[in-house]
């Protein structure tokens, strides 16, 4: 521990210096108005709020149906904190670490792009996202503690962990093996990665309707292909936040690299706007 890492706590007195938490104190806000939501919930005192995603009823397939009581829990990119509360709920302790107005998005860098303006949008944006975490902290009563910082340089001091959770966040990095390797170097045993399955390949998935398979989702056997495609749009800037569309093969492949040698997939559905979006998630155990 440096000097950067110490203050003088006023409690103790002048010339007593005591380290600096890397939590962050909670933010009060009761607007609505004041907050961008990511996910629909229905938080007590504000009744339902709409976001770009709706997760309801679906929790437990989308987080690879771990186990969590009991459990301590890194959440990556929480968002407006819907699977927080959910994990809590289960019994969870979790540290959810985003980022924060301080920090920059890891944008695409189109060519011509005013790149201060548009990092003065994205963090107004941020602070919006962020208001709306706390504002459902608050009305969840939730005890879930808060970091802010990059995916790229997850603070060691936030101590080991059982699970690290990434929610569909792999998409959104410029580098997501880097993010893999910095969210997992904390997890003692389990990771898991949620993410979409990839919008070119959706022609090789059987959806399996009939009342004897339960609706299962079974992949053909050429899905066992390891690759990313790179989704950025140079003639219309599209996807300019989504930098790769992943299979659960490369994201098995990586987390066998950080040691994560135990792998299973799952598939499932989540609702985005109008449209139900097939998702997998990759569960992955220390070999």
């Amino acid at each position: 521990m440096g000097v950067d890492d110490l203050a003088v706590d006023p409690l103790e007195g002048p010339g007593i210096i005591a380290p600096v938490s890397i939590y962050t104190t909670p933010r009060a806000v009761t607007n609505v108005e004041d907050c961008y939501f990511y996910h629909t919930m229905d938080i007590p005192g504000h009744g339902t709020v709409h976001g770009e995603w709706d997760l309801r009823g679906g929790e437990h397939e989308y987080l690879g149906g771990v186990e969590l009581a009991g459990k301590r829990v890194l959440e990556l990119g929480p968002a407006s904190g819907f699977l927080t509360v959910h994990m809590e709920r289960q019994g969870a302790d979790v540290v959810a670490y985003d980022l924060s107005e301080d920090y920059s998005w890891d944008v695409v860098p189109f060519d011509g792009t005013d790149f201060a303006v548009l990092d003065d949008q994205r963090r107004q944006h941020l602070r919006k996202l962020n208001n709306g975490f706390w504002l459902n902290h608050a009305a969840n009563e939730s005890r879930s503690t808060v970091a802010y910082g990059t995916i790229y340089t997850v603070p060691e001091e936030i101590g080991p962990v059982d699970i690290v959770t990434f929610a569909s966040i792999l998409l959104h990095v410029r580098d997501p093996f880097l993010a893999l390797r910095s969210g997992t170097a904390l997890a003692k045993d389990t990771v898991v990665v949620t993410d979409a399955w990839p919008a070119t390949d959706l022609h090789l998935v059987q959806h399996l309707e009939d009342t004897t398979s339960g609706g299962e989702i079974r992949p053909l056997d050429v899905l066992g292909e390891p690759k990313m495609s790179f989704m950025p749009q140079h003639w219309d800037r599209g996807y300019a936040d989504t930098w790769w569309h992943m299979t659960p093969a490369i994201v098995r492949r990586f987390l066998g690299v950080l040691g994560f040698t135990e792998t299973e997939v799952s598939y499932h559905y989540a609702t985005a706007g109008e449209q139900r979006i097939l998702l997998y998630t990759v569960v992955g155990h220390r070999g």
